[in-house]
């Protein structure tokens, strides 16, 4: 399921710091923790993955100016989009923003203004995807003794992998079984490389136009849940094109 919330902000023209994801995050534990407690502590269990994701914040318009790590908003509007294949974290985020239709993003009070729930596009054995946010692909490394994690761009051949065992980790989460078809090519088109900050630590992440083939089990749950890691955290969401 996809929803599009929009935000007005309490005050036009405000300023907002680019490393928000952790921010808007916390905002959407919140509203689903409202509607259901129980949901929202299996969601922050750390060793499984949430499946859901959302995109960066978009201003109407493009309205805006970036100026180092902050963003100037000219107006009062902003929107994302949150996207899920599980129905009951769909219905408690709904549900805990219309009870509580505020937000607190980077200092920055909104009231919603719009929730609603975005036609969802047939997904095949082939698509093409741009990012509504960042990807992230990472892996450990040891070093004399000592581990460390390593994110991977896509001029990485592990970086394919990876993503693949990310979105088979992902299918047997929600279906409970093995995809019939774990096949996966994909080709970038376009690549930028990003760095966010989520807390205190910078992630390397690619914005991205690709082509996607082979398993459409993957494909949907990609498109569903987002593309590599961190997507709880607003990376990998992508829209076909």
């Amino acid at each position: 399921m996809r929803i599009k919330i929009g935000l007005t902000a309490r005050e036009k023209n405000f300023t907002i710091d680019l490393n928000y994801n952790y921010h808007l995050a916390s905002a959407i534990y919140r509203a689903i923790e409202r509607a259901n407690p129980t949901l929202s502590l299996e969601l922050h269990s750390p060793s499984r993955p949430k499946l859901f994701t959302f995109s960066r914040l978009l201003v109407p318009g493009r309205k805006f100016r970036i100026s180092g790590e902050r963003m100037h908003v000219f107006g009062e509007e902003l929107a994302f989009f949150f996207s899920t294949p599980r129905t009951d974290v769909a219905e408690a985020f709904v549900e805990g923003i219309l009870s509580k239709p505020e937000f607190r993003i980077s200092g920055v009070d909104f009231v919603v203004s719009e929730v609603r729930i975005v036609p969802e596009r047939e997904i095949g054995s082939k698509a093409r995807f741009i990012t509504l946010s960042p990807i992230n692909v990472s892996t450990v490394e040891s070093k004399n003794g000592r581990k460390r994690i390593l994110d991977l761009y896509p001029d990485d051949e592990r970086f394919y992998a990876i993503l693949q065992q990310n979105l088979v980790k992902k299918y047997i989460e929600f279906y409970r079984r093995t995809p019939e078809n774990v096949e996966l090519e994909i080709k970038p088109l376009n690549v930028k490389a990003k760095r966010i900050r989520i807390k205190n630590t910078f992630h390397r992440c690619v914005e991205m136009v690709f082509e996607a083939k082979g398993s459409k089990e993957l494909l949907e749950m990609g498109y569903w849940a987002g593309f590599g890691g961190k997507n709880s955290m607003g990376l990998g969401m992508v829209k076909v094109v």
